[in-house]
């Protein structure tokens, strides 16, 4: 038995069988991990499978068929099952209390070695965002602003700002999403990256809030709902948070992402 790879599940299986000198045919194989090509080099990986010789139909033991007493084997494994289930909701809850019990010193330890592993990530994301943006045409300068537990800021230099951002923010806010799987498949884990360019963000905010208030003139106006454009939910939490008091109206997010946006309707 062993575990062979390759590009494909038909390259492992071939390379088995050269390397163990028996015929594809006369192989149990197992794929223990289906290959994927992933999304510009995010996320690639090979097929990686288990084989083994099969044995001879001769020298394999016939089992004879057993019925009697059928259902105490059956009533015992069940038995077993619940006790198993039941043996790991116990470790599951005395490792939930082990780490209710870490001590300040410890959290501290480890929040300063999440940030450190943030951090170095991000700085390779870097160089991913400037090999991206060269097969785009655009050449970008991008540097870490500011790296905290699970956020990064990466400010993107360059003389080309607007094709960096696009039409309504859309490329700018795509890169945003392909940065976040970045950071997620090296291991920093639920870390939200923001880019930025030219201040566009700051930008973007004061222009978010000149269209909530314009949106609540329409909704007042009319009676009707205002469907928005969609947009990220970063600049969804901001709509709804500049008019979660007012009197006029309601916000609420519809459709999924990514063309989730947020409708301003009236309240009554």
């Amino acid at each position: 038995m062993g575990r062979f790879t390759g590009e494909t599940v038909e390259q492992a299986v071939a390379s088995a069988s050269k390397k163990l000198g028996v015929a594809t045919e006369k192989l149990n194989v197992k794929v223990l991990q289906q290959p994927r090509h992933g999304f510009l080099g995010i996320g690639r990986r090979e097929a990686i499978i288990q084989v083994e010789v099969k044995k001879d139909s001769k020298s394999a033991p016939v089992k004879k068929d057993v019925k009697k007493n059928t259902n105490k084997p059956k009533q015992k494994r069940s038995q077993n099952k619940r006790q198993e289930n039941h043996q790991q909701k116990q470790n599951q809850h005395h490792e939930q209390d082990k780490d209710t019990q870490v001590d300040p010193a410890e959290m501290k330890r480890r929040h300063e070695q999440n940030v450190k592993h943030v951090e170095k990530v991000s700085h390779e994301l870097t160089k991913y965002l400037k090999d991206v943006f060269a097969e785009l045409g655009i050449p970008v300068e991008p540097s870490v602003t500011e790296v905290r537990s699970h956020e990064v800021k990466i400010d993107l230099q360059s003389e080309q700002s607007g094709r960096i951002i696009g039409h309504h923010g859309r490329r700018i806010n795509a890169m945003e999403q392909l940065s976040n799987a970045f950071m997620n498949y090296h291991g920093a884990e639920k870390t939200m990256v923001i880019l930025d360019t030219a201040n566009y963000r700051q930008r973007r905010e004061e222009s978010l809030r000149q269209l909530a208030e314009h949106s609540v003139m329409e909704v007042v106006s009319t009676g009707q709902a205002v469907f928005l454009d969609p947009m990220p939910a970063r600049e969804r939490k901001l709509l709804h948070q500049e008019l979660q008091d007012n009197d006029h109206v309601k916000t609420y997010s519809h459709g999924r992402e990514p063309y989730r946006s947020v409708v301003i309707a009236p309240k009554n």
